[in-house]
């Protein structure tokens, strides 16, 4: 089973609907940019993070990301190896190498997307 993390714009529909009746489809694009540029860049610094013993796990995150299926702007990475969730929650040196990674983006990420929306 894989394990997947989702990286979404929640509360921006209102937004998109007021850029969609002003010909604001450059800004959905521009929006949906900025996701995958940080979905990627989480997922980079995750696989950097991530304990490694054969490099199976590291390689299956940075390879993952991918936009989320249905609409809306969102993106998703993560490993579809079996032991990816036990990793991430129990390594007693690693500990949450993507929940640090997400973190870690987490405020230049909402910046981008306010900054991007101010600009109109």
């Amino acid at each position: 089973m894989a394990r997947k993390l989702n990286v979404q714009v929640f509360g921006i529909d209102d937004v998109l609907k007021k850029f969609a009746e002003t010909g604001g489809e450059p800004a959905k694009r521009d929006l949906e940019k900025i996701t995958e540029t940080y979905a990627r860049k989480m997922a980079s610094e995750s696989a950097e993070m991530a304990p490694v013993d054969t490099g199976a796990l590291k390689n299956s995150i940075s390879s993952s990301p991918q936009k989320a299926e249905g609409e809306g702007i969102a993106w998703e990475w993560g490993s579809n190896l079996p032991y990816a969730t036990r990793q991430e929650y129990e390594h007693k040196s690693k500990k949450g190498f993507v929940r640090k990674a997400i973190w870690n983006n987490r405020t230049k990420y909402r910046e981008a997307i306010r900054n991007r929306i101010a600009k109109g």
